[in-house]
């Protein structure tokens, strides 16, 4: 499998009984102090809805939903305010996630596709520290790897809070490893309040097959719909005053669509000292989005807008990496490719918020863009405790674009550009389970096609990060800290008149972080892990000075999971199982524009689950204590009357997070 192009698989045979072989696929050695593995064990601790929740369980992530349940969730990550994905760089199953030039938002990440069930582990490297890692690896990148863990049939059944309906039906062949599998998703919600309701259908395939020659085939296919509901904004002090339902809408109007179909066939090699892989993917991609920010602000017949993104990507990337005796036995060089090519179809329109009739066509544009890339990557040993790893990645992107509208009339316009960004790691063994790694790399965020003008020379945002920490691990479990300092030659903030991020100057993240994976016992696991992180301007423009807090970026990100398991006791033979889990989650001092803070975040979540034989059934709790709070902040001036006057003072406007939510549910397992 094709995991971070540089994973290790080893092969082994199990016990007599079995008739077939495993392949162990394990990540690579860590390109920094701060880089994680959450797998099965640790996702299945907490409740999770969708796979785009399973982030979470990152160290120094948090993510929200303020667009409605099916919307990508806003990601915050090591001082980023990543929106739906333009700081992070995100794959599933090998396939890019993030959306190129997105209308809605650079790196728009969806992962309403694929049912938790079937995520098999969350690897997060933070920074831009590995050669591997592309566009939208400023903050990081995570790669989700796919799998299922019960062989058989796997049907389930749930009910919940708010007309909440899922069904999930799953396949896994008994005599195959956890990466071949089929599952079907249904779901459905009334949703908490007016404008929330949302229903979703997904299929993932995926099957592995080893062939002769020490080679490893797979194949993956997925098709997903889903249609969303939004209530949008609503003003803080009069929901703090009463004046407005705290769950209600200002423009019932508001809500979504999307879709995504994909395919991926990928072929590996493993053999001694030899690894190399090839694979190939194509995404059809569909997103229909209404919004409204700011009410009646910019047109009298209401600022209400419809945006469009149709895509179709295709893709391929391969590496062959070799062991070679350098300056030791263990030392390697890997050389690898990655490409990919976007065509974009994009509109925005203003609607009526009377009738919802069109009043202006403000964007109908087509994007063509391509991205090639080379990279190096090496790892050496000069000195027993002593590895060196790193190499340099080439980008070249090139876009263009043709816009259709009233204005542009078939204006077509391109441009290009190149990115080197070397990378580097040194990990000092301090003893036997101790590690020092300090590490440097050099990445880049891609510019909306649409902003650039004729024969540009694609002006990329260019990060800079470095990170010293120190990682050990041992019967008990594992634990690193770190601090870091990532600089950005130009940022985005979100701008209500255009309902997007909007470039500003540069910014500087310093910060530090924490990770904890601690197991007293069998039956115990803890996962623990937070974020410190300030993030300020470098730069000064008419908006914003040199040196003030990036807006909206919060400072302080917590996460903690605990799961208990243990035997309660026998029934005929057959043991009862209970599975305990919780999720403790803290997002704090959220800055906002004008010198203010926003409300702090403490969320807790919960699981119970019962098995026998082959059945089991779970209770599930989201905010177990019914706090209220709000998912998004915004500061800005809006007009929510058409008949009052404007008033361009600007007053918070939020979205508001889902009260205490139960689901319970049926699983089978035949």
């Amino acid at each position: 499998m094709l995991q971070w192009l540089g994973s290790v698989s080893l092969a082994c045979a199990v016990a007599q009984a079995s008739p077939y072989d495993v392949t162990v696929t394990a990540p690579a050695p860590p390109r920094s102090a701060s880089e994680t593995v959450r797998d099965r064990e640790a996702l299945a601790t907490a409740p999770h809805r969708s796979a785009d929740e399973l982030m979470m369980l990152v160290p120094g992530m948090f993510i929200t939903q303020h667009g409605g349940e099916g919307k990508a969730f806003q990601i915050f990550y090591r001082g980023f305010d990543a929106v739906h994905g333009q700081d992070v760089e995100i794959s599933a199953g090998g396939i890019p996630v993030n959306d190129v030039s997105n209308i809605h938002g650079q790196g728009y990440a969806d992962l309403h596709f694929l049912p938790a069930e079937v995520v098999e582990q969350v690897h997060a490297l933070p920074g831009p520290f590995n050669p591997h890692q592309g566009d939208f690896a400023v903050a990081g990148s995570l790669q989700l790897t796919l799998g299922l863990d019960e062989p058989g049939i796997t049907l389930k059944s749930g009910l919940g809070s708010f007309g909440v309906r899922r069904q999930f039906l799953a396949y896994r062949p008994p005599d195959a490893d956890r990466d071949t599998f089929a599952a079907v998703e249904l779901y459905h919600t009334d949703g908490f309040g007016p404008s929330r309701a949302a229903e979703r259908a997904s299929v993932v395939a995926q099957s592995a097959l080893a062939l002769p020659g020490e080679l490893r085939a797979r194949v993956l296919l997925s098709s997903h719909a889903g249609r969303f509901s939004s209530a949008g904004v609503l003003p803080e002090q009069e929901i703090e005053l009463g004046l407005v339902e705290r769950f209600a809408t200002l423009d019932p109007r508001q809500g979504g669509a999307s879709s995504r179909s994909q395919v991926l066939a990928e072929l590996t090699r493993d053999s001694p000292g030899i690894r190399a892989g090839l694979s190939a993917y194509a995404v059809a991609r569909g997103m229909q989005l209404r919004q409204n920010f700011t009410g009646f602000l910019t047109d009298p017949s209401g600022d209400l807008q419809q945006q469009g993104n149709d895509a179709v990507t295709v893709g391929s990337h391969g590496f062959f990496r070799k062991r070679m005796l350098l300056l030791s036995p263990l030392d390697t060089i890997e050389v690898g490719y990655f490409w990919r090519a976007d065509r974009i179809d994009q509109s925005q329109l203003r609607l009526s918020s009377v009738d919802g009739s069109v009043t202006a066509s403000e964007v109908q544009a087509e994007v063509q863009a391509n991205n090639l890339a080379g990279y190096v990557d090496t790892a050496l040993h000069p000195f027993s405790r002593l590895t060196l790893r790193g190499g340099v990645r080439m980008d070249a992107l090139s876009y263009t674009t043709t816009d259709s509208g009233a204005q542009a009339q078939g204006q077509s316009r391109s441009s290009q550009g190149l990115h080197l960004g070397p990378k580097a790691t040194a990990d000092i063994q301090l003893w036997s389970q101790g590690h020092l790694l300090l590490s440097y790399g050099e990445g880049f965020r891609s510019p909306q096609a649409r902003s650039l003008s004729d024969g540009e020379r694609t002006p990329f945002a260019k990060v800079r990060s470095a990170e010293v920490g120190l990682r050990t691990a041992g019967d008990w479990g594992a634990a690193s800290v770190s601090a870091f300092a990532t600089r950005l030659s130009g940022d985005l903030v979100f701008d209500p008149a255009t309902a997007r991020n909007e470039a500003v100057p540069g910014s500087q993240r310093v910060g530090a972080s924490v990770d904890l994976r601690w197991q007293p016992r069998p039956s115990l696991v803890v996962n623990a892990g937070a974020t410190y992180t300030q993030a300020r301007f470098t730069g000064s423009d008419t908006v914003y000075r040199k040196g003030a807090l990036l807006p909206y970026v919060p400072q302080i990100v917590g996460r903690a999971d605990v799961a208990y398991r243990r035997t309660l006791g026998t029934v005929r033979e057959a043991p009862v199982q209970l599975e305990f889990g919780t999720g403790w989650s803290l997002l704090a001092r959220r800055p906002l524009p004008y010198s203010e803070f926003g409300s702090d975040i403490f969320l807790v979540d919960g699981s119970l689950r019962l098995r026998y034989r082959a059945v089991a059934t779970s209770i599930q709790v989201w905010n177990i204590a019914n706090t209220d709070w709000y998912d998004g902040m915004f500061v800005y001036a809006a007009k929510w009357k058409p008949t009052a006057a404007a008033s361009l003072v600007p007053e918070r406007f939020v979205t508001v997070g889902n009260p205490r939510t139960i689901m319970v549910d049926l699983t089978v397992f035949l």
